[in-house]
């Protein structure tokens, strides 16, 4: 199998905000490259495009507060689509430990763009919420990552890119637990 190294940058120019491409990095001639048993392990290509995807994204997202770093972009969403959520729900999606979300959330709160609050229902639980900051945010972040995936993604044609959704989507739930039950 031959590789392209040509870089996303140097196959189109930029169109704006959400397509903007990251600078072109020098090329290697990878074409000739003896990958052994990565060539056929699924895991090299999700853990090689997941990079080139996260770099692609934050370049894209650079201005924002949510730029730099894992996590910021899912918890702003996902806070968004489920107000009051607790913390330990959202880091079980996103996938990160306690100390981790602490330092993501802090980050977040410190942004003014998130706040958390103790739960009226359960004092011992602590529930998460968009500032108005943080809706405006997060309106501006979905409209930046739907047209950064739709760029990133444009080589697969709709029915591959819907096929390829719906694997991953597959392979999430199979492997992520379910989100433990509240205290």
């Amino acid at each position: 199998m031959a590789f392209t190294t040509e870089t996303p940058a140097a196959r189109a120019p930029d169109a704006g905000r959400g397509s903007a491409r990251p600078p072109a990095v020098p090329q290697a001639d990878i074409g000739q490259v003896d990958l052994d048993v990565l060539k056929d392990l699924l895991s090299y290509y999700l853990r090689s495009l997941n990079l080139t995807l996260s770099r692609d994204l934050d370049h894209c997202m650079s201005p924002l507060p949510v730029a730099r770093g894992t996590g910021k972009i899912s918890t702003l969403l996902i806070v968004g689509a489920n107000p009051g959520i607790r913390p330990s729900v959202v880091a079980h999606i996103i996938q990160k430990d306690r100390s981790a979300m602490v330092k993501l959330l802090d980050q977040l709160k410190s942004a003014g763009v998130l706040e958390q609050r103790v739960s009226e229902a359960e004092r011992r639980s602590h529930e998460l919420y968009l500032t108005a900051k943080g809706e405006t945010l997060a309106d501006r972040v979905r409209t930046i990552a739907v047209a950064q995936n739709d760029r990133f993604f444009s080589v697969l044609a709709p029915a591959e890119r819907t096929q390829l959704l719906s694997l991953l989507k597959r392979l999430y739930v199979h492997h992520i637990d379910p989100v433990p039950a509240s205290p």
